[in-house]
């Protein structure tokens, strides 16, 4: 009995002390999180952990920190805590947002965990992180060295993504000509965040890339698939032979670039015509000056003389040019035929001056007598011939004209000029003078134009105005023309325009009696809808007015008094399409309305439907037209005594193709017509052509068959010719000489080639921009140089060196002697030092550290670490500086000493203290701040 009371009482006490043992409870704990960030400081997201313990005991435990990639607590990812009841704690965490961290929203966990690591309390914050795209494109090798015709060029582009998330690129390769016949080379891929990655293309260079003192290679850089552009490099390739043709590589619209070739060829036409053709032009540098040849002639089985036209040469000397031959002037009343023209053009190209005479005959060998056919005098002057914005001409024009009978002189004015940005203006005022000898008349004439264009209120205007006499002898006589055009945006995306255009022609001539008159008028206006998705939408309304009488003789009205009439009123719309991936395009267009016809009281409907579509090298367009547009069709039609309204329908299908890396190139194509006035009548053509670097073949051929009633008529022609390309020139009109230098070991440093020197074999030598390696005598050539001055600039190697020199070359032969002197050597380079337990993050890179070289406090050159860490330069003697560039270090890393001076001997190796790079430590701050509250009842 005892002993059972006595386990029962041992039970009752175990329980109560179990139920008072003092334990851990945590209810009552709260945690809160406070964003305290600032804006300037973008990569610090700084938050504090606010803790209360409201319970009645004791806390301990461990709050536990989870980021994402990206993203790292300074502070460490677990923090200790301890709280008595009552307290609040107050902790700050700094997060590190580092560059690879991803773009969007992400979520920072924060976990509280008691003794037992069981979660009390879990909060988590959002931070989002702006999207950024950044990227850039540079070329490893800017300059590139060619020597052997048998090596191909290698071209790498490093493309660094700066952003936040991975990104598809497509770097583009633009080479200006090269053997394989491509000019534009792309090559993809993707990268990811703060990656880099190289894009890496190699080429044989072309025989005349090889000939080139040197050409630049272009890159751009596209995020795909948009194809919009980040970057852009270049890489200049660089010729290093010894003996150099000039080029002239700051090429501007003034430079003067031309390829000689020469091509003969074969055209048969119909059953019996057979015609043969040469046609050919180029250039050549003279000493002083260019002459440049184009010629063209051409002979048929059928005539006795062979036809000579366009075929001219041409002397440029300096500022002047002379020109012998075919001349065409396309001025106010335009002369052509066989001539001379002398120009001379101001130093800077702004004013100008030519003056030529002109015998209106076709062929230079014609057989007519001189002058048979008339001729003409010119007489122009320029100023401000190269500003668009402010110039002034004048010109007179005299032309003896044996079918007009008369002697015509014109002279006039044009001026152009801009008021502001927005407001853009052109007049010419033209009066002439005209004797008809014959019939012993004076008569005046007068011509006057006037463009213009501009923007009030965004409202964009432009017309174009003039006027000129019934006896005018320029190209447009008696001739009234306006046009006026107003366009806008309304609506924030709609686009509306209004187009009017009125005209009059109505010449006269003393010998010729019938009297033309034609007057038009036509409106077009409408609205253009902004597109929904890949649609767009346009309506319009058009009125046409027409007026003749060039066509009595079709509606059997004598004479010509009386003019025939059209009126029109249309509405029109169309509708547009394009694939997504812009490869595909179409249009259709619609137009419909009433038409008042000659002779016919009521008016009669009209429509046309045209369509288009468009596929890379492939276009297929349709026409049909129901009732008559222009008076000329409604005459052509009466003239066939048909009743029925007139109809026109029009097919075709085009193809312009290239295969063979673009060797071969293939322009097809097939049309159908069926109206009144071609009948039906389908034709077709194929052209193909076949290009290599030095010649070219082409074949082309056509076919059309007209069958109108019981008439029905075919022609087929076949043509086949050869080009021969020879070397492209670059043409300068100034003086020219050549530079022969001779590049020697200068062993005793004299400046003389005396007894112990050596001549220096492949040895660089840069002339302005052009590199030469010495052949094996130490000779170099550069020909065909304009007189100027010249800069002989450095280049260190092997140990040797020559003084950079600046000379005047004005002569046509100039000799320098270029004595080489040993060099220095000096050589560093970088260490790490840091702790790895206290180190932040950083990209412990050796390689691609930048050091600068100074000498009297002038920038010489630059040196960059290799894949080691060291780095190496020559220098002549002397005292220098040598700084390191603290941007090419990476990041969280700084060096103490950036700087270091030395002294380079002539043949001594120079040891550098290598530069030490320390890594930045973690800062870890925590603050803690316990209040504790005690109230008394």
């Amino acid at each position: 009995m005892l002993y059972d009371l006595f386990k029962k009482v041992l039970f009752i006490f175990l329980i109560s002390a179990f139920v008072f043992i003092p334990a851990q409870n945590s209810a009552g704990i709260s945690l809160d999180i406070r964003n305290e960030s600032r804006a300037d400081k973008g990569n610090i997201v700084d938050l504090t952990l606010v803790l209360k313990n409201e319970g009645n005991h004791s806390f301990k435990g461990k709050i536990e920190i989870n980021t994402p990639s990206g993203f790292r607590s300074i502070s460490g990812n677990k923090i200790e805590v301890a709280m008595n009841s009552g307290d609040n704690l107050f902790l700050p965490v700094k997060i590190l947002v580092n560059n690879n961290a991803g773009a969007g929203e992400s979520q920072i966990i924060f976990k509280l965990t008691d003794s037992q690591n069981t979660i009390v309390v879990q909060k988590q914050i959002a931070y989002t992180i702006a999207e950024n795209n950044a990227m850039r494109i540079s070329a490893e090798v800017p300059v590139v060295y060619m020597n052997n015709t048998n090596d191909s060029i290698e071209v790498r582009a490093r493309v660094s993504n700066l952003g936040n998330k991975k990104q598809n690129v497509s770097v583009v390769f633009k080479i200006p000509e090269i053997s394989q016949g491509s000019v534009f080379i792309e090559k993809t891929g993707n990268i990811g965040v703060q990656k880099d990655s190289v894009f890496v293309f190699r080429f044989l260079p072309s025989k005349i890339l090889m000939r080139s003192s040197q050409f630049t290679v272009n890159i751009a850089g596209f995020r795909e698939p948009d194809k919009e552009i980040f970057g852009n490099a270049s890489v200049s390739v660089q010729n290093i032979s010894s003996t150099q043709r000039y080029q002239n590589i700051q090429s501007d619209m003034f430079s003067n670039f031309t390829t000689n070739s020469i091509t003969a060829s074969y055209r048969h036409v119909g059953e019996n015509l057979d015609m043969y053709q040469l046609m050919g032009s180029g250039g050549f540098n003279l000493p002083s000056g260019y002459i440049f040849i184009r010629g063209n002639i051409y002979t048929m089985n059928n005539q006795s003389d062979p036809i000579i036209n366009n075929t001219y040469i041409s002397y440029h000397q300096e500022n002047n040019e002379f020109t012998l031959g075919n001349i065409s002037k396309l001025l106010e009343l335009s002369l052509f035929g066989r001539g001379a023209e002398y120009a001379f053009t101001s130093s800077d190209k702004n004013k100008k001056i030519e003056v030529g005479f002109i015998d209106q005959s076709f062929s230079l060998i014609e057989r007519n007598s001189f002058l048979k056919n008339g001729y003409g005098f010119y007489a122009k002057g320029i100023l401000g011939a190269q500003n668009a914005s402010h110039s002034i001409s004048g010109t007179y024009i005299f032309r003896n004209d044996p079918y007009d009978k008369a002697k015509h002189n014109l002279l006039g004015t044009d001026i152009q000029y801009a008021f502001g940005k927005d407001w853009k203006m052109n007049s010419k005022i033209y009066s002439g003078l005209s004797v008809y000898e014959g019939i012993n008349v004076t008569k005046p004439s007068l011509a006057l134009e006037s463009q213009y264009s501009g923007m009030i209120k965004k409202v964009n205007l432009n017309g174009n105005y003039f006027y000129s006499t019934d006896y005018y002898p320029g190209n447009r006589r008696g001739m009234l023309q306006i046009q006026q055009n107003f366009s806008t945006n309304i609506f924030k995306d709609h686009y509306v325009y209004a187009n009017i255009t009125i005209a009059n022609f109505s010449p006269k001539f003393y010998f010729y009696n019938n009297t033309l008159k034609s007057d038009n008028i036509r409106l077009d206006t409408g609205i253009n809808f902004p597109k929904k998705g890949d649609f767009g939408l346009g309506i319009g309304y058009q009125y046409q007015e027409e007026s003749s009488n060039t066509y009595n003789n079709f509606f059997n009205v004598p004479g010509n008094q009386e003019s025939k009439q059209l009126k029109a009123q249309r509405l029109t719309e169309y509708i547009t399409w394009s694939s997504p991936n812009k490869k595909h395009s179409s249009v259709i267009g619609i137009e419909t309305g009433l038409v008042n016809y000659p002779n016919i009281i009521h008016p009669e409907y009209q429509m046309k439907i045209s369509g288009n579509y468009n596929y890379k090298w492939l276009n297929l367009s349709c026409i049909y037209q129901y009732g008559s547009y222009f008076l000329s069709e409604y005459a052509f039609s009466k003239m066939v005594n048909t009743n029925n309204s007139y109809e026109k329908l029009s097919l075709s299908a085009f193809v312009n193709k290239s295969f063979f890396s673009e060797k071969v190139n293939l322009t097809s194509g097939i049309s159908y017509t069926n109206d009144v006035l071609y009948g039906k009548s389908p034709s077709g053509f194929i052209n193909l052509k076949y290009s290599k670097e030095r010649y070219g073949i082409y074949l082309n051929s056509s076919w059309f068959n007209y069958s109108s009633n019981s008439f029905n008529n075919n022609l087929l022609t076949v043509e086949v010719g050869v080009s021969l390309n020879f070397q492209t020139t670059a043409l300068d009109p100034g003086k020219k000489g050549e530079i022969k230098a001779f590049v020697y070991y200068d062993h005793n440093n004299n400046n003389l080639y005396d007894e112990g020197d050596k001549e220096a074999k492949d040895y660089l030598i840069m002339l302005n921009n052009t590199s030469f390696r010495t052949n094996k005598e130490g000779n170099i050539v550069y020909k065909s140089i304009p007189f100027g001055k010249y800069t002989l600039k450095q280049i260190i190697q092997q140990g040797w060196y020559y003084d950079e020199a600046e000379f005047e070359v004005s002569k046509h032969h100039h000799f320098l002697e270029i004595p080489l002197h040993q060099n220095g050597t000096s050589r560093g380079k970088v260490i790490y030092e840091f702790d790895t337990k206290t180190a932040m993050e950083f990209n412990p890179k050796i390689g691609g550290i930048i050091f600068n070289i100074y000498r009297n406090d002038q920038f010489l050159q630059r040196v960059i670490t290799d894949d080691n860490g060291e780095f190496v330069s020559f220098l002549e003697s002397g005292n220098y500086k040598m700084e390191l560039n603290v941007n090419s270090l990476p990041v969280n890393t700084y060096c103490e000493r950036i700087s270091s001076d030395f002294k380079v001997e002539v043949g001594k190796i120079i040891n550098l203290e290598p530069f030490i790079i320390k890594v930045k430590e973690k800062n870890i701050r925590v603050k803690k701040l316990v209040t504790k509250c005690l109230s008394e009842k």
